[in-house]
C-alpha cells in the first residue's frame, strides 16, 4: 500500500499505529520486533495516558514482578524509571519511580496508565476512565495452547462500553483501542468479534501488510520485518526447526493447523445439508466427503448459542466422525475456525 511500517533501524513505526485516525488499531507481527515496546515507548514519550490490557488476570498480575515489567527494557534503553505496582485485587499502576540509598525503588505520585484484566474486568467496581484516551491491549491473540475463556468476545464488548461510556454522544473522540499478538493463531473469538477475520486471511494470502478496514479498524501486518530476518541467523532458531513457531515468530505467518484441510472444491458436486453459526456443512453427491463453505445458508440452521449448539451436536454427530476420518474440507481458514467453533462444548 505504499507505506513503510518500518523505522530507519529495521523496527516497527510505532507512531504510525498511534497516529491512525481510526479508533481501532490491529497491529499484528512475529516476536520480538518492537510491537509493545514500541507503542508503549510512544505513549510515554507523548504523555499520553492509557489502560494496559492483558486477556487474563494472571497475566496482568506478572507485570508486577520486576523481571516481566513491560518498561524494562525501556527504562534501560532510556534511563526511565517506570515501576509496576498493584493498586488493588484486580489493577495495576504504572508509574515514575524513584531509587533510595539501597537500591530499592518505589512509586511515586499518581500512575500515568493503569493495567486491568479483560477476564476479571467486570469484577472492578466504579472505575472511572475519564482521564485515559487509549486502551492497549497487548496479546489479544492466545497462544494454541490456551482456551479462550467462556464468551470472551463479550467481555471486550462489555469492557469498551463501559470504558467509552458516552464520550462520542458529548462530542469527545472515542477511546482509542490498539491491539497488539503475535500471529500464533488465526482463531480468536476477539477478532472474530471485530468481523475482520477473513480480512486477515486475505491480507495474509495477498502479502497486503496494511489496510483500513471498514473505516474505523486499521490493521498492520509486519511481514517483512527487518528485525525478524536478522534473527533467522541467530542460536534459537537455527537450533528450533518447528515450522509452526518459526512461521509465527519471524514471518508472521498464522498456524499451519487453521489452513489444514483447506481447499478450493467444485460447490456443484455438494449438497447443502445444514448451517451452523456462519458456515454451512455440505454432502458430497457421491464419495461421502463433506465440505464446509460460507456465504448460503441451507434450509435447516443453527446459531452457535449453548442450546442450538448442543442440539446441532446431539443430530450432526456423525459429521465430526467424519473429521476424524479426515473428510471434511474447508473453504477457507475463517471457515474451519467457526466449525470448529459449532462443536465446542
Amino acid at each position: 500500500m505504499g507505506l513503510n511500517l518500518y523505522t530507519l533501524d529495521g523496527w516497527i513505526d510505532a507512531a504510525q499505529i498511534i497516529d491512525s485516525k481510526c479508533p481501532f488499531v490491529l497491529a499484528i507481527g512475529g516476536r520480538g520486533i518492537g510491537k509493545t515496546y514500541g507503542v508503549l515507548l510512544e505513549l510515554y514519550k507523548r504523555g499520553i495516558p492509557f489502560i494496559y490490557m492483558r486477556r487474563t488476570q494472571s497475566q496482568l498480575d506478572a507485570v508486577t514482578i520486576s523481571a516481566l515489567n513491560p518498561f524494562n527494557q525501556i527504562n534501560t534503553d532510556h534511563g526511565y524509571n517506570v515501576v509496576a505496582e498493584k493498586m488493588g485485587k484486580y489493577t495495576v499502576g504504572f508509574y515514575n519511580g524513584v531509587t533510595d540509598e539501597e537500591g530499592k525503588t518505589r512509586a511515586t505520585g499518581e500512575p500515568f496508565a493503569i493495567g486491568i484484566a479483560l477476564s476479571t474486568f467486570a469484577s472492578i467496581r466504579g472505575m472511572s476512565a475519564e482521564r485515559f484516551e487509549v486502551l492497549l491491549f497487548d496479546e489479544i491473540i492466545p497462544e494454541r495452547h490456551e482456551k479462550a475463556f467462556k464468551e470472551e468476545e463479550l467481555a471486550f464488548a462489555n469492557a469498551l462500553e463501559s470504558l467509552n461510556r458516552n464520550r462520542e454522544l458529548t462530542g469527545r473522540e472515542p477511546l482509542k483501542v490498539i491491539m497488539l499478538s503475535n500471529s500464533n493463531t488465526l482463531n480468536s473469538k476477539i477478532i472474530s468479534a471485530l468481523g475482520c477475520m477473513d480480512e486477515l486471511e486475505r491480507m495474509t494470502k495477498r502479502g497486503i501488510d496494511y489496510k483500513v478496514f471498514r473505516e474505523d479498524l486499521a490493521i498492520f501486518r509486519y511481514m517483512d520485518s527487518p528485525v525478524s530476518a536478522k534473527k533467522k541467523n541467530t542460536a534459537l532458531y537455527r537450533m528450533i526447526q518447528n515450522k509452526d513457531f518459526q512461521g509465527m515468530s519471524l514471518d508472521n505467518d498464522f498456524s499451519a493447523a487453521d489452513f489444514e484441510f483447506v481447499q478450493q472444491k467444485p460447490l456443484t458436486e455438494y449438497n447443502m445439508i445444514v448451517s451452523v453459526g456462519d458456515c454451512t456443512i455440505c454432502k458430497h453427491k457421491h464419495n461421502g466427503e463433506y465440505y464446509v463453505i460460507s456465504g448460503k445458508k441451507a434450509p435447516i440452521k443453527y446459531t452457535l448459542l449453548p442450546l442450538e449448539r448442543k442440539a446441532f451436536q446431539k443430530q450432526y454427530f456423525y459429521i465430526w466422525g467424519a473429521v476424524l476420518r479426515k473428510k471434511v474440507y474447508f473453504q477457507s481458514g475463517t471457515v474451519k475456525i467457526e466449525f470448529e467453533r459449532a462443536w465446542e462444548t
